[in-house]
C-alpha cells in the first residue's frame, strides 16, 4: 500500500513542476495532496490530522453548536511544494460549494480572491485558508450590538459596533484556544514552506482580520484594537442572538430574566428577519438611553471591568497598529517562527472588507474600495517590495494599472484529478437542503427536486466495515495507520492520456433540434451537463495491476470522490476483490467513459462510445503495453463490447459481470462460477458484500465516510437532472460523539477557567443563573460611581 502511494506521488511531482511556464495550468494538472516523503509534507499531514474537533469544543465552551459538522473541516486550497505560494488569502469559513469541493475559497470569495491574485500576476501561487476550518452557523460576531459609551463630559450614549462575545472570542482568537493554535500553526507552516516566495497576506472580513491579529500576538507581536484608546469609557451589556433570516443573527439586549428587552418594551414579539424592525428597535434604544439602561444587565466583569475579555472583541483588531520590535508596521518581518527562524523579508498584511459587503457594491465602488485598501503597500513598494509574477502572468499592480473588481476562474491544479467542473467554480452554486443540513445540493442555487425517501435511506445507511473511534468520521483519517495512505493521482503520463484524448465539443454535442433548456439532460448523449465535464476516470493502481476492471458508469458518487465507481456498485466490487484475494494495491478500475450515463439509451451509448473511442484506445492500450493483467473484468454491456474490440485475439482471461436490473450484489454473484472456473480463484468463496473503498484508492482530501455506506450522491429528478446533485453525509458519521484529545481538553478547561476567574457567564449559563451565581449588581451603578469620581478628579 505504501509502495503504491509513493509510486503515484513520485510521478505526480512531475505534474506540478514541469508546467511552470504556463499562466494557466494545463487541463490535466491537479493537486496530489501533501508529499509524505518530505519533511514539510509529512508535517502538513500531521498538522491536518490534528485539526481540533471544533464542534465538540463549541459544545463545551459555548454550550451550543456553532459549527455544521456533517462535512467536516475544509482546511486549505494551495500547492504544497516549497516556495510555490506568493499570496495567502484568509477568509471566514467555507461556503456550501466549498464543502462539496473539499476546498475553501471555492465560489464567490474564491473567484474574487483569485482575480485579486491575478492583479499581482499570481495564478497557482495563491493559497487560501479560513478562520474556521469547519463551516459555522451564523456569523463571526454580531453586527449592530449596542454598547454604552461615556464621553469626557460624563454623558452616556448607545453606540453600535460588531461584537464577538466572550465565549466565541475564546473559541476563535484566544491564544490558548485549540482552534486558534491550529490555525496559527497552519499559517506558520505556510510561511516556513514559502520563505523565499510569500510576499503578501490578504484578509477578507472581520474574522480573518482578527485571525491575523491573533497570529501576530501569538508570535510575540502586538496589535492594538480599534477601541484601544476609549476602552475605559465603554460598558457592554449582556445580549442574545435572535434569528434574522438566512445565515444572519441579530443581537438583542436582555433584562434580568434573560428576556428580549426590545420586544418587552414594544409589548409585542418583534420579527428580526425584517431589517426595518431591527432598525426601529435600535433607534428606540438610542432615543431612550436611561429607560433601557436601567433594565439591561451589565456584568462589569472581565479584566477591564466592562464585560469583555479583550478590547478587540468590540470592533476588532486594527491592522494599522501592528507593532513588531517596538515599531508600527504592515510587515511581519522579524516575527519568530516555530522552527526558531525569523521572517527575514517583508510579508505585508492587507485587510479587505467581507466579500458579502463588496458584492453589495457596484463594480466601480468595489474597485475603488479595494484599491484604497491596497494603498498601505505603497511605502514598501517604494522601498523595493514586489511580487514576481507567475510564469506567463503580468503584475498589473507593479505596472501601475488600477484594480478592477472582477472574478477569475479557478484552475484544476487546486483539485483532485478527475474533479468535475461544477466543483471548481468561482461562483456560488450550492445550498443546504432545507431541514437536512447534512445534505448539500450542488450544481445550482435553484430549488431542485430530489426523492426524499431515497435521501432518508442514504442518511441512515451504514458502512460495510466499521472504523476505529480514533478517527473523526467527518474528517479525513487521522490515525497514524491511515493518515499517510492515499492516492496521490495518476501521474503526468496517465493524466495526459485521460484528459487529452477527450473531444469535449464532440462528446457534448446536442441532439438535433434539442437544448437543455427545453429538453433537459435528454438534449445530450451523455447524462451529465457540459458544465460538469468529465470526472472520476480511474481508481486504484495504474502500475501493472493484477486485475483491471473496466466498468460502465453507475451512480454519481464519482462527482465527489473524483475516483471511479466509489458508490454502491464499486463497494460491492471491492467486496468481490476481497473474496478473490486481490489486494487493494493489485487492482485498477477504469470507467468505459468518464461521464454520467445513468438513464442513457442504446442510441446514446452508441454515440458516446464512438466519440470516446480514442480515449479507451489510448488508456487501455498503454495499460496493456506494460504487460497484461492476469484478469480483466468487464462490468456492463458497453465495457464488454469495448474490451472485446480492444483485446482482439489476446489471451488475457475476461470475466463479464452483467447488469440484469437487480441488485449490484446479485449481478456479481451471477458471475461467481465464471470466476471460479479460473484456476487461481477456484476455491474462492464469493459473497460480494459491501466493503469500504480502500483509502489507497481515494485522494488525500476524501473524508472518512466517503466511499462507504453505499451511494452518497443523488441526481435531481426534475429539469435539473444531470446538472444538480445532492451529496448526503451519513448519520453515523455526523452523529459521532467523539471527545477531545487530552491536549485540547486541557486547553478548553483553561478557557473556561478564564470565564470563571473573570466573573463572566459560563457555557450555557442563563442570565438568572449567572446573576445568582455571581451575586453582581446588574445595573451600571458601580461603574457610574467610579467614573463620576474619575471625572470629578479630572
Amino acid at each position: 500500500m505504501k509502495k503504491l502511494t509513493g509510486f503515484f506521488y513520485s510521478l505526480n511531482l512531475v505534474v506540478l513542476t514541469s508546467q511552470v511556464a504556463n499562466a494557466a495550468m494545463p487541463i490535466w494538472s491537479y493537486d496530489p495532496g501533501p508529499n509524505p516523503r518530505t519533511k514539510m509534507g509529512k508535517e502538513l499531514i500531521d498538522l491536518t490530522a490534528n485539526i481540533p474537533n471544533m464542534p465538540e469544543i463549541s459544545n463545551q465552551l459555548m454550550g451550543d453548536q456553532k459549527f455544521r459538522p456533517a462535512f467536516g473541516p475544509v482546511p486549505w486550497r494551495m500547492l504544497q511544494a516549497p516556495n510555490k505560494v506568493k499570496i495567502l488569502f484568509i477568509g471566514q469559513d467555507a461556503t456550501h460549494i466549498a464543502e462539496a469541493a473539499g476546498r475553501p475559497a471555492t465560489a464567490g470569495f474564491g473567484g474574487r480572491a483569485q482575480d485579486l491574485a491575478a492583479y499581482f500576476g499570481v495564478n497557482e501561487g495563491a493559497a487560501f485558508i479560513n478562520t474556521y476550518a469547519y463551516t459555522i452557523k451564523g456569523q463571526y460576531g454580531a453586527y449592530n450590538t449596542p454598547f454604552i459609551f461615556r464621553d469626557n463630559k460624563g454623558k452616556d450614549s448607545f453606540n453600535l459596533s460588531n461584537l464577538v462575545d466572550n465565549q466565541l472570542w475564546l473559541l476563535t482568537q484566544d491564544v490558548d484556544s485549540p482552534v486558534a493554535k491550529w490555525r496559527n500553526n497552519l499559517i506558520d507552516w505556510i510561511i516556513r514552506n514559502n520563505k523565499d516566495s510569500i510576499k503578501l497576506i490578504v484578509t477578507f472580513g472581520g474574522a480573518a482580520r482578527d485571525a491575523m491579529g491573533s497570529y501576530v500576538e501569538s508570535k510575540g507581536g502586538k496589535v492594538e484594537s480599534r477601541v484601544e484608546k476609549i476602552i475605559d469609557q465603554i460598558q457592554v451589556a449582556e445580549t442574545k442572538l435572535e434569528y434574522a433570516g438566512g445565515n444572519n443573527e441579530f443581537p438583542v439586549v436582555v433584562d434580568q430574566e434573560g428576556n428580549d428587552l426590545y420586544s418587552r418594551m414594544a409589548a409585542r414579539r418583534l420579527d428580526y428577519t425584517k431589517e426595518p424592525v431591527q432598525k426601529a428597535a435600535v433607534e428606540e434604544l438610542q432615543a431612550n438611553v436611561e429607560k433601557y439602561k436601567s433594565e439591561m444587565v451589565f456584568s462589569k466583569a472581565g479584566p477591564m471591568k466592562n464585560g469583555l475579555l479583550h478590547p478587540a472583541q468590540l470592533g476588532g483588531y486594527d491592522l494599522n497598529k501592528i507593532k513588531i520590535r517596538n515599531a508600527y508596521t504592515r510587515s511581519l518581518k522579524g516575527l519568530r517562527l516555530s522552527d526558531g527562524s525569523t521572517i527575514g523579508t517583508d510579508v505585508l498584511v492587507v485587510e479587505l472588507p467581507h466579500p458579502t459587503y463588496l458584492s453589495n457594491l457596484t463594480n466601480d465602488q468595489a474597485s475603488k474600495a479595494v484599491g484604497q485598501d491596497l494603498s498601505v503597500l505603497k511605502p514598501y513598494v517604494s522601498a523595493g517590495w514586489r511580487i514576481n509574477p507567475d510564469p506567463g502572468m503580468t503584475n498589473r499592480y507593479s505596472s501601475g494599472q488600477p484594480y478592477r473588481y472582477s472574478r477569475a476562474d479557478i484552475g484544476p491544479e487546486y483539485y483532485d484529478f478527475g474533479t468535475p467542473g461544477t466543483r471548481m467554480v468561482p461562483v456560488s452554486t450550492a445550498s443546504r437542503m432545507g431541514s437536512n443540513p447534512h445534505v448539500i445540493v450542488f450544481g445550482t442555487r435553484d430549488q431542485a427536486r430530489f426523492d426524499r425517501n431515497t435521501i432518508s435511506a442514504m442518511t441512515n445507511a451504514r458502512p460495510g466495515e466499521g472504523f476505529s473511534n480514533e478517527e473523526l468520521f467527518v474528517s479525513r483519517p487521522r490515525s497514524a495507520r491511515l493518515r499517510y495512505v492515499f492516492d496521490a493521482g495518476p501521474g503526468e503520463m496517465y493524466a495526459r492520456i485521460m484528459k487529452e484524448n477527450l473531444n469535449m465539443k464532440e462528446i457534448f454535442k446536442t441532439k438535433p433540434g434539442k437544448s437543455f433548456q427545453s429538453n433537459g439532460i435528454d438534449a445530450y448523449y451523455v447524462k451529465n451537463h457540459p458544465e460538469i465535464g468529465d470526472f472520476g476516470h480511474y481508481r486504484g493502481n495504474l502500475d501493472k495491476p493484477r486485475v483491471i476492471i473496466v466498468a460502465d458508469p453507475r451512480g454519481y458518487d464519482d462527482l465527489i470522490t473524483a475516483r471511479a465507481l466509489t458508490g454502491t456498485r464499486g463497494q460491492h466490487l471491492q467486496g468481490l476483490m476481497r473474496d478473490l484475494g486481490i489486494q487493494d494495491e493489485n487492482y485498477l478500475v477504469i470507467k468505459t467513459v468518464p461521464f454520467g450515463m445513468d438513464g442513457a439509451t442504446a442510441e446514446d451509448w452508441k454515440y458516446v462510445l464512438s466519440a470516446t473511442e480514442n480515449y479507451r484506445n489510448a488508456l487501455l492500450g498503454k495499460l496493456l503495453s506494460n504487460g497484461g493483467p492476469e484478469l480483466i473484468i468487464t462490468d456492463g454491456p458497453a465495457a464488454k463490447l469495448e474490451v472485446r474490440r480492444i483485446l482482439g485475439n489476446s489471451r488475457i482471461p475476461v470475466v463479464h459481470i452483467g447488469r440484469a436490473g437487480g441488485t449490484d450484489q446479485a449481478d456479481i454473484l451471477a458471475a461467481a462460477n465464471d470466476f471460479k472456473a479460473l484456476p487461481q480463484f477456484k476455491t474462492a468463496s464469493i459473497r460480494a458484500n459491501l466493503m469500504n473503498i480502500p483509502r489507497s484508492h481515494l485522494s488525500y482530501y476524501a473524508r472518512t465516510w466517503e466511499g462507504t455506506s453505499g451511494d452518497r450522491v443523488l441526481a435531481a429528478e426534475d429539469k435539473f437532472r444531470g446538472l444538480a446533485f445532492a451529496e448526503v453525509a451519513p448519520a453515523w458519521a455526523w452523529q459521532q460523539r467523539s471527545g477531545l484529545v487530552p491536549e485540547h481538553n486541557q486547553d478548553v478547561n483553561v478557557l473556561i477557567n478564564k470565564l470563571k476567574q473573570n466573573g463572566l457567564r459560563l457555557p450555557g449559563e442563563s442570565i438568572p443563573n449567572y446573576l445568582r451565581r455571581t451575586r453582581i449588581d446588574p445595573t451600571l451603578s458601580f461603574w457610574e460611581n467610579a467614573l463620576n469620581e474619575l471625572f470629578k478628579i479630572a
